[in-house]
């Protein structure tokens, strides 16, 4: 109900004070009761004292009185139990000043549950300014208080797990810090799930959920008061740890957490096991910001999962100063496109069965002027913070392309360059564009092999599946990079876009045990009822050049033939693998350096 309407017709009432007004005052009074009694809003009248004067029947329905109880008494004393006398003092203050007043009031129904208002009072006055009324208008917010608290709820909590999220965990740590005594600390855990992918792959999405749920139940139980477990990733989550701990008592603590979540996980029918590679850092030793803490425990994170033997990895001033080489690096890459300061080297890979050049691949350097030459792995992750993925990858393309048409012009080359790509490139890369930058260097595409990584493929998306279809069409090759090193279902290689693979140079060990060769040969046994092609990366040891050249791998990679060199090195190789056809045998000798 509109209470301007009520107010306007009580005001009429009230102005109606002389002997020829009476009929319509009682006309308009008559009308007011009848909106009071068959509105849903409860309705209250006092007087100018607060005293009631009469209530409608929602008012007594909302508050669970009959008339009888209310009317006489001091609104003041209906629910003195929630409400206090300095509530109401403030209420009356309010009204005094401003001539109204609205908010929650709340009192407890038969049931014993705690009922949510909303009152809104108004003061009435007449034409001298005397307050003669007060209107009270009560609406019931309960169901509306609920959904707003159960939106709330969700969306600063995690629908599967019932974890806060990362909204909250952001809006909470403010919180917390802002209460922390002067000596008291944080400790940030980032925990990522290990073996969780093949449990998806394996078993479907719904297992992969209730193992999820299963962890998180594991981490809540890990927390004490004023701490928190959010999930912030697909298997990622975070813990927040409160209290001052010697390094000794947290590695306890975070190792007890690690056999937690180690522990068999019983779904479906099936005992599933999951581990975990845990990064911490420390507030405020290592930040006084989130955003901080969490970049760097995720750093000692990865720190743990590639180099730590009890997967738990505390962040140090090692791994900050690696950070901050980044943060410079991802500065300064700008300049070093602008300042040709990037150059390729190149690989040779040789026929294992007569050492010939069968291609080479493009390596990126970075001959940076203070830290002098720099590797992919010291500045990739810099280009990608930098957004320059793409321009890299366009520069690299566009070189390679220089090269091989030089090549072509001298020598009359015909072998292929491959070029190592995250896979990251092509998601912002159109296949026509990448074909047109070949074409401005009139290099032909069947000149060119893209190696990806392994978890970039394994997406088999659409889109990635048609622009690896379109540049094969075109005439380029694509090989499956780093296999055999990490996580990777085998069982798919078939269903990938592929032309061949390269074994990782991990699979060639100094010892290259029984393990290592039962995996090459299993390897070079599937691609070969695949019809793809295969080669070995970082063959050292004529030991085990003999190996792959036994069990028919195509051709090779390594020290024990060749280093990377530059295009000059290569210029007589070059030459000489142009008459290989011809039934020459045309070796590069091999470079001990």
């Amino acid at each position: 109900m509109d209470d301007t309407l009520l107010l306007t017709t009580l005001n009429a009432g009230v102005r109606a004070g002389s002997e020829s007004v009476q009929e319509r005052a009682a006309t308009s009074l008559n009308l007011t009761r009848q909106i009071m009694h068959h509105t849903r809003e409860g309705i209250v009248l006092m007087d100018a004292r607060g005293r009631v004067l009469e209530v409608n029947p929602a008012f007594c329905r909302l508050s669970e009185l009959d008339a009888a109880d209310i009317e006489g008494r001091h609104l003041t004393r209906i629910n003195e139990s929630l409400h206090g006398r300095r509530y109401y003092q403030d209420i009356w203050l309010r009204l005094q000043q401003q001539g109204d007043w609205q908010g929650e009031v709340q009192h407890h129904n038969r049931d014993g549950q705690l009922v949510t208002h909303w009152l809104i009072l108004r003061l009435v006055r007449n034409h001298d300014g005397r307050i003669v009324y007060i209107i009270g208008i009560l609406d019931d917010i309960s169901q509306l208080r609920q959904s707003e608290d159960q939106l709330s709820y969700l969306a600063h909590h995690d629908a599967l797990t019932d974890t806060a999220n990362r909204t909250f965990l952001l809006s909470w740590f403010d919180e917390v810090t802002a209460a922390l005594a002067p000596q008291e600390t944080l400790s940030l855990l980032f925990i990522d799930l290990d073996r969780f992918k093949p449990i998806n792959d394996s078993f479907g999405h719904g297992v992969g959920d209730e193992v999820l749920k299963v962890l998180a139940a594991r981490l809540q139980t890990r927390i004490e008061a004023n701490e928190m477990v959010a999930r912030i990733g697909g298997d990622e989550f975070v813990m927040i740890w409160r209290g001052t701990m010697t390094r000794t008592e947290l590695m306890t603590r975070a190792t007890s957490l690690l056999e937690q979540i180690q522990r068999p996980v019983l779904v479906g029918g099936y005992e599933l096991s999951v581990g975990a590679s845990i990064g911490i850092s420390f507030y405020p030793e290592h930040g006084r910001d989130i955003d901080t803490l969490l970049r760097y425990a995720d750093t000692a994170m990865y720190q743990a999962k590639r180099y730590g033997s009890t997967k738990i990895c505390l962040f140090d001033g090692v791994q900050l100063s690696y950070l901050e080489q980044q943060q410079r690096l991802t500065t300064e890459f700008h300049r070093a496109l602008e300042e040709h300061q990037l150059f390729l080297e190149y690989q040779p890979t040789l026929a294992t069965n007569d050492h010939r050049l069968v291609s080479v691949e493009a390596l990126l350097r970075w001959r940076h002027p203070e830290l002098g030459v720099l590797y992919p792995d010291q500045f990739l992750s810099a280009v990608k913070a930098a957004g320059l993925l793409l321009p890299l990858a366009e520069w690299v393309f566009t070189e390679a392309a220089r090269q091989v048409g030089l090549w072509q012009q001298q020598h009359h080359w015909q072998g292929r360059v491959s070029i190592n790509l995250s896979g990251l490139e092509l998601e912002q890369q159109k296949v026509g564009r990448l074909l047109a930058l070949l074409q401005r260097h009139g290099v032909a595409p069947e000149h060119f092999i893209l190696e990806l990584c392994g978890d970039f493929m394994m997406r088999r998306s659409e889109s990635l599946t048609g622009m690896l279809n379109g540049l094969r069409d075109a005439g380029i090759k694509v090989f499956l990079n780093n296999v055999g090193r990490g996580r990777f279902n085998f069982s798919k290689l078939g269903q990938l876009p592929i032309d061949g693979i390269k074994l990782d140079h991990s699979l060639l060990t100094e010892s290259f045990d029984s393990l290592d060769r039962s995996v090459i040969r299993s390897l070079l046994l599937l691609s070969r009822t695949l019809g793809i092609g295969v080669v070995a990366c970082g063959v050292e040891h004529e030991e085990q050049m003999r190996f792959l050249r036994q069990y028919g791998c195509d051709a090779v990679q390594g020290r024990l033939l060749a280093s990377p060199v530059g295009p000059h090195e290569l210029d007589a190789f070059i030459a000489a693998s142009g008459a290989v056809d011809a039934g020459g045998d045309y070796s590069i000798p091999r470079n001990d350096s």
